[in-house]
């Protein structure tokens, strides 16, 4: 599609169908999936699993693209927005979100040398430990946008834009939210 499109049903009746439908559609997927993953042990012992593999991968890309579940956050009960940016389908909720927080990120006033600078400097100034440590929230990253002289205002946005980023702590910043910031080009 080449233009947004919005698919509201206020119907109560329709909208259960809908759901009912959408719910098949999903019990129908899933047990293709299950068949496919059979044939694909199967045929893995002789090294000829490539086929199977090759129709698990097509049909979760089916299923991704559909508008029966929202990519973001899994719902299938919602009503559906086509977003031509991402060219899938989201639920108006994960939608308003998402717009939200592009608008966000770009009325950032932080150039990507300031982000990469302070992630640089965040990196340099904690030791991230798997094993379960204690976590400081985002303590460094503080001292280091305070240092640099950023804004609390700027520091405020920054903070929600990591949070959304999968961002909820120094060192959440370093292993989620750079990746994701880099994905999305901020970075």
């Amino acid at each position: 599609m080449k233009k947004q499109r919005v698919i509201i049903i206020k119907n109560p009746r329709l909208r259960r169908v809908r759901n009912e439908l959408r719910s098949l559609w999903k019990s129908w997927l899933d047990d293709i999936e299950n068949s496919l993953w059979d044939e694909f042990w199967d045929t893995a012992g002789r090294g000829d699993s490539s086929e199977a593999s090759r129709k698990l991968s097509e049909l979760h890309l089916l299923e991704t693209k559909s508008i029966c579940t929202c990519i973001h956050c899994g719902r299938s009960d919602k009503d559906m927005i086509y977003t031509c940016d991402w060219e899938q389908w989201l639920c108006i909720e994960c939608n308003s979100k998402r717009v939200y927080f592009n608008n966000l990120r770009n009325g950032l006033e932080m150039g990507k040398s300031e982000l990469n600078e302070f992630l640089v400097r965040l990196e340099k100034s904690i030791k991230i430990n798997h094993g379960g440590s204690k976590c400081n929230g985002y303590k460094n990253s503080k001292k280091i946008l305070n240092k640099m002289g950023i804004a609390e205002e700027i520091q405020k946005n920054l903070y929600e834009l990591l949070h959304y980023y999968g961002g909820h702590c120094d060192c959440d910043i370093l292993i989620n939210a750079s990746l994701r910031m880099a994905e999305g080009n901020l970075i």
